[in-house]
């Protein structure tokens, strides 16, 4: 398996991100406030980027083309083809190129936490692509076997990532000086993973170093052969 873009988001948090956080926290109220957000969702941003780049890195998977099998319908011209076959070194990036294509047009059109459990999936981590609680919510650690507690934070790897995201959206997208969820990720956090979002969200100092921890085990885990 390629994991060179899992490796290159490992690199981004350790040279990045981890210094940024220390950094953080010696600011002031209002600044930190802003540069937390700021730090927050470029972090989700690039974890979402590295999810997307390591299953198109893995576009000549078994499993992936078993997935996108039902996209890769387009008819191909006897001269398009014979062109194709006449140049052997365009024909390896031509395949590449038609399997991504498929991919962008269906996998990546899914949902966030969809696109991460596909790629759970694809790296045989089957056993953290399922809706069991598995992430400790007062940290970010996931392990084999959690504990549903009371804090009202979906306890499942997909749903705690679909979580994050949707925290993500609000600060981005939202109107107000207070960021509400979006109606489109209440739904969805209700229909995929049980979960009631309040009414707005606060974006605590300790969310980023939570977040950067899950990431990191996400990271772990795939990385463990």
């Amino acid at each position: 398996m390629d994991t060179s873009r899992i490796d290159a988001f490992k690199n981004y948090v350790d040279t990045q991100i981890t210094p940024s956080v220390i950094e953080i926290k010696g600011l002031n109220d209002n600044s930190r406030k802003h540069v937390q957000k700021l730090v927050y969702t470029n972090l989700v941003d690039r974890f979402d980027v590295m999810v997307d780049t390591a299953i198109l890195a893995n576009c000549r998977s078994e499993f992936v083309i078993e997935a996108i099998s039902p996209s890769l319908t387009e008819t191909v011209s006897e001269h398009y083809l014979l062109k194709l076959l006449m140049d052997t070194d365009s024909v390896q990036d031509a395949i590449d190129e038609r399997l991504k294509a498929a991919i962008r047009n269906s996998i990546l059109r899914k949902r966030h936490s969809q696109k991460l459990q596909f790629l759970l999936k694809l790296f045989d981590k089957l056993e953290y692509s399922k809706l069991k609680p598995q992430v400790q919510p007062g940290n970010g650690n996931i392990v084999q076997s959690s504990n549903i507690t009371k804090v009202n934070i979906p306890h499942s790897v997909c749903g705690y990532a679909d979580w994050l995201y949707s925290r993500r959206n609000a600060i981005v997208h939202g109107v107000s000086k207070t960021p509400h969820y979006l109606e489109n990720d209440v739904k969805k956090l209700k229909e995929l993973y049980k979960y009631d979002c309040p009414q707005s969200i606060n974006l605590k100092f300790g969310a980023i170093e939570q977040t950067v921890r899950f990431y990191t085990c996400i990271v772990d885990i795939l990385l463990d052969e």
